[in-house]
């Protein structure tokens, strides 16, 4: 298999980390979407996620957390908050604190040159032996393979699962951690789309004010950066 390659010794670590987090965040991210409303489930995994690729950048990777990256986390936030809205009770504590750990295990970023498909082979086999004993230990049936509907539905999530964590993993070879998390917020927009298109979803104006907001989010730390390159540009000798 040309896509795999040895691991070099300091990237152990990284791989480790990467699969364990992929292997251990299905369960506690199952629990949530079950135990609470969608909107709800959705905004915690999510502003999670941002933040958990805000402290991944942080402490790994010693990024700088400016004004405007705060910024931008709170203007996402807010956003999500207009599409999903939030809503929970005392006995939902359990469930929402799942989805919140299963959206901080999203967070991602490697070093080193390797293929996407080699290292998401590392947490998509952890995912199998951890979840497979936990399937077990909470009575949960294991699904039989069968030629129906149903599994053709899990075959093309399952399809939509690799393409889109291989397009995370290289957006984050070129990316800092906590930038790469805001602009993977356009899954939100294009859940919001695919919404509209396949099951006539309405738009009200909280989710197009929302979007408004993930956009700016996403958009402000690289529009800051990029007026400041101008700005040395201009006030250069060569200029």
């Amino acid at each position: 298999m040309r896509f795999l390659k040895k691991i070099e010794k300091k990237d152990w670590k990284w791989f480790l980390i990467i699969a364990t987090a992929g292997g251990l965040n299905q369960a506690p991210y199952f629990l949530g979407f079950e135990h609470l409303t969608i909107g709800t489930a959705t905004m915690l995994f999510y502003a999670a996620l941002v933040v958990g690729g805000y402290i991944l950048g942080k402490i790994f990777f010693k990024e700088k957390m400016t004004s405007v990256k705060i910024l931008s986390l709170v203007i996402a936030i807010l956003g999500m908050l207009l599409i999903y809205g939030f809503s929970l009770t005392s006995s939902q504590f359990f469930p929402a604190s799942m989805t919140i750990l299963a959206g901080l295990m999203g967070a991602k970023k490697l070093i080193g040159n390797y293929h996407e498909l080699q290292i998401m082979v590392g947490y998509f086999a952890l995912q199998v032996i951890f979840n497979w004993p936990l399937a077990w230990i909470m009575n949960d049936p294991i699904p039989v393979i069968a030629i129906n509907p149903a599994w053709l539905g899990q075959l093309g999530y399952a399809t939509a699962m690799i393409l889109a964590n291989m397009a995370v993993i290289t957006g984050f070879k070129y990316l800092e951690a906590s930038i790469g998390s805001l602009i993977g917020l356009a899954e939100i927009l294009f859940g919001v789309a695919f919404g509209m298109i396949l099951f006539g979803e309405s738009l009200g104006m909280g989710v197009i004010a929302g979007g408004i907001c993930i956009v700016v989010a996403a958009a402000l730390p690289s529009l800051i950066e990029l007026d400041k390159f101008r700005l040395r540009r201009a006030m250069s000798p060569q200029a």
